[in-house]
């Protein structure tokens, strides 16, 4: 959208939510979820009360705004499996960012965020999990960053080319009152194909890419989102590209394997935290992680998965997808050998 008055495409708007669709669902947050009235108009983030409580919560590409949403009661942001379904289904108030102004909020200068990429389904929820259990400010999945990458149009995707840098910088930066300089953010699957965004926005930030067993791993996403054979072999083909890409521009991403992560905890996330020398004393608060549900209070718990089938024949058609379509010299390349 296209002010003719500069000054009122500036203007920050609040906004009270009086109605929130698709509340307890895996779709990704849009601006449309929220039926919302004007509270007020103001000229400044100054002038909006305790903004220091207000997270991004999605991308308004129509109007050009960052949408932020207030973190309302006691929970830590790690203490969610999922930081976009919990935004959505209990922020009250939130406040429009016009693109140009965002810089005003800080660009994430000196901060060293993680950002942990997935082929989704792989326990990247558990990892996040652990990485909170031993101490480290980690949370799961802001669909802001997914906005970036899922975009629903071509006029869509023209805007996101030019600000997709400005929104990774400005999420990461409105963690740095809650979380402190170096927060560890867990990455929806969809975000793999905008890899690009991350690196070229925060070149000192650090990186994991998760991967799982690929059967496993087929069944997992049949049973949770009922995806076909050929969607999962183009998301894990696309995965391993980014992968390679991301090693190519030399952000040496490190390797998690599910499996490994839940064989040895401690030695997995010494290669993820090389500079906590006391992870050995941490075993306890993994093991205690590792017996409980990562997803818990979510729809996609262990209890709401156990009520769900997987396709019966979903593996086979995925093998026979497979084998056709991947890159064996690229897995191999990689150490990804056991995906072939």
């Amino acid at each position: 959208m296209h002010f003719l008055n500069e000054a009122l495409s500036r203007t920050i708007y609040v906004r009270r939510v009086i109605a929130t669709s698709h509340a307890d669902s895996t779709r990704m947050v849009r601006p449309e979820d929220f039926e919302t009235d004007i509270v007020k108009s103001v000229s400044s983030v100054r002038q909006i009360e305790n903004f220091n409580q207000y997270l991004p919560l999605c991308v308004d590409w129509k109007a050009e705004r960052l949408v932020y949403g207030r973190w309302d009661g006691a929970r830590s942001l790690s203490d969610v499996p999922f930081l976009y379904q919990r935004q959505r289904l209990c922020t009250k108030m939130l406040a429009d960012i016009p693109f140009e102004r965002l810089h005003e909020l800080g660009c994430a200068d000196g901060m060293t965020p993680m950002f942990i990429f997935s082929i989704g389904r792989c326990g990247s929820t558990l990892l996040s999990k652990m990485l909170s259990a031993v101490g480290e400010n980690a949370l799961s999945e802001p669909d802001v960053l997914t906005n970036i990458a899922h975009l629903d149009s071509a006029e869509q995707r023209a805007l996101a080319d030019g600000a997709k840098e400005l929104i990774v910088r400005s999420c990461v930066e409105s963690f740095r009152y809650g979380c402190g300089p170096a927060p560890i953010i867990k990455l929806r699957a969809r975000c793999n194909s905008a890899a690009d965004a991350f690196l070229n926005a925060l070149p000192d930030a650090r990186y994991v890419f998760m991967f799982r067993e690929r059967k496993g791993w087929v069944q997992s996403n049949s049973r949770a989102f009922g995806e076909s054979a050929q969607a999962l072999a183009s998301l894990l083909t696309q995965s391993v590209e980014a992968f390679q890409h991301m090693r190519s521009v030399g952000a040496n991403p490190e390797l998690v394997w599910y499996e490994d992560l839940l064989a040895h905890p401690v030695d997995t996330l010494k290669r993820i935290l090389p500079h906590r020398a006391e992870l050995s004393n941490c075993y306890p608060a993994l093991s205690q992680s590792l017996r409980a549900d990562a997803q818990a209070g979510s729809n996609l718990s262990m209890a709401a998965l156990a009520a769900r089938s997987a396709d019966p024949g979903i593996v086979d058609a995925f093998e026979m997808i497979w084998q056709q379509m991947r890159p064996e010299q690229l897995l191999t390349e990689l150490g990804l050998t056991r995906l072939l």
